[in-house]
């Protein structure tokens, strides 16, 4: 594991994907401060060790929950995203308050799914690799859906929800948020976060980037299974874990740039569409940031 792994890891071993932003530099020299804001994946693997290591080091005060409620519950219907549904409760650490705020309508995305899905045959809903094209191609996964995160009524409420609630943290508590593997919903969650406290562009992609490294063991434990049982080629198997269980750099930067693109700076979107005042992000700053000296 690369000095930039460690640094950023908070050692939780039932949790997938967990780290921090701390250690971050903001554009006016002050460094983000260690242990405050934490990203994982869903804590309903969390060990005894994982929730006493929340409470008792990081004292975490606030745990968001971007992901729908199929996904909590396990409902059948998601199984053409997940292959086997299972209920998926957090497990809460001791004194930390649970927020459910899901980021995508993923009843709608399965409605519209299963209009999809009466015109296909039994062998094409059968086959995981084409059903991931499928998906892609109608916007039902890949960089269309991460930009519906920003852009739909369910996204822009749950995100203003989010800062909210980073709005009203407890002095002394962390903040922790998580979708499924950590990596989509969290990753634009750490994207808003980290440009608020002023941190640069490339480091917040390379920090979107750090979940292929952190998911490496479970990519490449998938990437065996698929080799043994299918006759596609590596690039098409590549192409079904790139949309499933990775990310690519071109998804952040595409984001990025809508941004920029309509609203100007994604500060800007932040500030027009998340409601976050001015003033709101000074006082994040303050708060989220400290003096290198």
């Amino acid at each position: 594991m690369d000095n930039q792994l460690l640094k950023q890891n908070i050692r939780l071993t039932g949790v997938d994907n967990a780290r921090e932003l701390g250690g971050y530099i903001s554009a006016d020299g002050r460094t983000v401060r260690d242990g405050v804001l934490l990203r994982t994946g869903k804590l309903s693997s969390a060990t005894e060790s994982d929730l006493d290591r929340l409470s008792k080091v990081y004292h975490v005060g606030k745990i968001i929950d971007m992901r729908s409620e199929p996904e909590i519950n396990g409902s059948p219907d998601i199984a053409v995203f997940t292959r086997n549904p299972v209920k998926a409760y957090d497990l809460i650490p001791e004194g930390a308050e649970y927020i459910n705020l899901p980021v995508m309508d993923l009843m709608r995305i399965i409605s519209d799914n299963k209009r999809l899905v009466n015109n296909l045959s039994a062998e094409q809903l059968n086959d995981p690799f084409y059903m991931v094209d499928v998906l892609v191609e109608n916007k039902l996964l890949g960089d269309e859906l991460y930009y519906s995160f920003l852009e739909s009524d369910m996204g822009k409420n749950s995100y203003s929800r989010f800062f909210r609630e980073l709005l009203t943290l407890p002095e002394g508590k962390a903040f922790l948020f998580h979708c499924t593997q950590g990596k989509d919903r969290t990753g634009i969650g750490a994207l808003l976060i980290l440009t608020v406290l002023g941190v640069d562009e490339e480091t917040i992609i390379e920090d979107y980037m750090l979940s292929n490294s952190y998911n490496n063991d479970k990519i490449e434990k998938r990437r065996a299974q698929l080799e043994k049982i299918s006759t596609l080629s590596p690039d098409r198997i590549d192409k079904y874990i790139m949309a499933i269980e990775s990310v690519k750099r071109s998804t952040m930067t595409g984001i990025i740039a809508r941004l920029k693109s309509k609203y100007t700076s994604v500060t800007n979107y932040i500030i027009t569409e998340l409601e976050v005042s001015q003033s709101e992000i000074e006082f994040l700053r303050s708060r989220f940031l400290t003096d290198n000296a």
